[in-house]
């Protein structure tokens, strides 16, 4: 049986970095199961899951024999490999494909990686030890390069690569809204642009998926323990 025949699974729930692979496969318009984990929740210690996931993190994709976790690298795969379906990137190896790639990896690198900054030392820090100094320069790190993709919006492209939407906003804006999670307040175009994307009957579809009422609840409860 080929990988297209059998069910897609999607591992994972709740988070920013889970919306990821469930608004990908909305844009794509196709059918998956969702198994519903919420992280460092009592299901992750399931011998099931740890046989998808050894290092207990979501989301992860089961797409026939192919496992694999990291929100990015899943994007990726389902954007290349259903590119016939919809165009969500470049070809790979155009030039444009490069850009794309630069705008997907500064978004993981220097969007994300501070957002977990303040997630571990200021939303967990039972395990991972309070730093204010870390959440407070973490912060001002995400501000700044932010600014970066306010700029490549400032020409008046309404997508972070110009007039269509492609998995690149899909990264960018699942950073904003973790960033409007933990209280960091963004640039008015940033907002425009986050509210335009956002808009995306696919965003809506995914959303119900990657946030079912106890997904809600979770965060909820986060949120007052981060503020």
């Amino acid at each position: 049986m080929t990988a297209d025949a059998r069910p897609i699974r999607v591992w994972g729930i709740g988070t920013p970095r889970t919306m990821r692979p469930h608004w990908t496969l909305a844009e794509l318009g196709l059918e998956y199961e969702v198994e519903e984990l919420l992280p460092r929740s009592p299901a992750m210690e399931s011998a099931t899951f740890k046989a998808i996931s050894p290092r207990r993190k979501v989301p992860m994709l089961e797409h026939g024999d192919l496992i694999v976790g990291e929100s990015g690298a899943i994007v990726f795969h389902l954007v290349d490999h259903y590119q016939d379906r919809v165009s969500l990137a470049p070809p790979s190896g155009s030039d444009e494909r490069a850009i794309f790639d630069d705008v997907c990896l500064f978004a993981l690198m220097e969007l994300d990686a501070p957002l977990y900054i303040i997630r571990r030392h200021q939303g967990l820090p039972a395990i991972y030890g309070e730093s204010p100094v870390a959440v407070d320069s973490a912060r001002e790190y995400f501000l700044r390069q932010s600014g970066e993709i306010a700029r490549r919006l400032s020409d008046g492209r309404p997508y972070t690569l110009g007039d269509d939407f492609s998995a690149a906003d899909i990264l960018v804006s699942t950073c904003l809204t973790w960033a409007d999670f933990v209280g960091i307040q963004v640039a008015d175009p940033l907002l425009d642009y986050q509210a335009r994307v956002t808009s995306r009957a696919a965003f809506g579809l995914a959303s119900k998926r990657n946030l079912p009422p106890a997904a809600i609840k979770a965060m909820r409860g986060q949120a007052s323990s981060e503020t």
